[in-house]
C-alpha cells in the first residue's frame, strides 16, 4: 500500500501540515503525537493512488485554491448571505472522484460495502451513481484543524437531541466532506446535524463527465454551510460508537 495524501498534497496538504495518529487505548481515545509531513494513510495501492493523482487531484486542488481565495478576502467582499454558495468555478465529476479516492484511502471497508462504486471509480466510468444507503455532502470550512476519521456513529445524549453518523470525514480547510449513510433506522426524534446544519449535497457531482471543467458553484449547490466540527467543544455531549479494527482516526492542523 502506499502513502495516499488526503485531500492531495497540492490542494495545501503539504509538509508543514502537521498530523497525529488518535489512537484507542483501552477503550479510550487519546491524542497522538504530533509530526510535520501532511495528513496520509496506508490505504491505497500504488495503482489506485496514481489514478487519483493524474487524473482528479489537480482539480481538488484547483477548486479547494479557488475557495480558499474567496474566503481570503476582507470583509465586505464576502457574501451578504452567509449560507449563499460562492462564485467560483469547479469540476464536479473530477473533484467527487478526487474526494471518494481519499475517502476509500481512509476506509477500505468501502469497497466492500459499495463495490459498484470502487469500480466506477476504477474504472474511470463517465457517469457514476452514487449507491443507495450513501450520500456525499459537503461544507465550507475554515478552520486550522483538520480531522480524517472512519466510521463512525455519533449521537448527542445531552441538550438537543441529534445525530451525526458517517461512513468517513475529511475536515480540511477550506471544505468539509462527509460520505454518510442514510438515515433509515434511526430515532425518529433524533436530529441529523448535517441536515439541521443544511450542508448541501454532491451526489450528483458523480454524474458529471471528466470533460466539464468549469460549472459555477452555485449552479450545483444553492447553499452551503460554513461549519465546525459538530463535536468540536462538545465531545462531553456525545456518544461515540466505532470499532478499533476499522476506524482510523488521524488530526492535525493546518497554517493559516
Amino acid at each position: 500500500m502506499s502513502k495516499a495524501h488526503v485531500p492531495p498534497r497540492a490542494a495545501g496538504n503539504s509538509a508543514h501540515v502537521t498530523s497525529a495518529i488518535v489512537r484507542i487505548y483501552k477503550g479510550v481515545l487519546q491524542p497522538g503525537r504530533h509530526s510535520a509531513g501532511g495528513l496520509w494513510l496506508r490505504g491505497l495501492c500504488a495503482d489506485c493512488n496514481s489514478l487519483a493523482g493524474a487524473r482528479f487531484d489537480t482539480a481538488y486542488a484547483d477548486f479547494a485554491c479557488r475557495l480558499r481565495s474567496f474566503l481570503d478576502l476582507p470583509r465586505g467582499f464576502n457574501l451578504v448571505e452567509p449560507f449563499t454558495a460562492p462564485p467560483v468555478p469547479v469540476a464536479p465529476g473530477l473533484v467527487a472522484r478526487s474526494v471518494l479516492f481519499g475517502m476509500f484511502a481512509i476506509s477500505p471497508n468501502l469497497r466492500i460495502i459499495f463495490p459498484e462504486l470502487a469500480e466506477g471509480l476504477l474504472k474511470e466510468h463517465r457517469h457514476i451513481s452514487m449507491p443507495d444507503g450513501a450520500t456525499l455532502r459537503l461544507a465550507i470550512y475554515d478552520d486550522p484543524a483538520a480531522r480524517l476519521t472512519g466510521p463512525v456513529h455519533s449521537f448527542r445524549v445531552l441538550r438537543r437531541r441529534a445525530h451525526y453518523n458517517t461512513f468517513t470525514e475529511v475536515y480540511f480547510r477550506p471544505l468539509a466532506w462527509v460520505l454518510a449513510p442514510n438515515d433509515r433506522g434511526v430515532p425518529i426524534d433524533s436530529e441529523s446535524i448535517l441536515d439541521r446544519q443544511m450542508w448541501a449535497t454532491a451526489d450528483e457531482w458523480l454524474q458529471y463527465g471528466p470533460d466539464v471543467t468549469s460549472v459555477d458553484l452555485r449552479n450545483l449547490c444553492r447553499y452551503i454551510p460554513h461549519v465546525r466540527h459538530p463535536l468540536a467543544g462538545h465531545r462531553a455531549e456525545w456518544i461515540e460508537m466505532y470499532s478499533d479494527e476499522i476506524t482510523s482516526f488521524l488530526e492535525g492542523r493546518v497554517p493559516t
